[in-house]
């Protein structure tokens, strides 16, 4: 999926269709949201810029890239 920093998203891929337009919106805001407390935190203890985020969960991995005007997410399954 692909978001912009407003936490719209712009595009998005499902390997199933289990996974909507809404929710591809839901994920985009919370994403967003994340990313922006996750600026500031790191801007607070100055350790640099973020460019990467890896959130491991039971379920699987959310993967997200922080681009210049976009932010990309890529969320993968665990396998079975």
């Amino acid at each position: 999926m692909i978001g912009n920093a407003e936490g719209f998203p712009l595009a998005f891929r499902a390997k199933n269709s289990t996974f909507t337009a809404n929710d591809a919106e839901l994920v985009a805001a919370l994403v967003s949201f994340l990313v922006g407390k996750t600026k500031s935190a790191i801007a607070r203890i100055g350790r640099g810029e973020v460019q990467f985020l890896t959130i491991d969960t039971t379920q699987g991995e959310i993967l997200i890239a922080l681009e210049t005007d976009y932010i990309v997410i890529a969320i993968r399954e665990k396998k079975a």
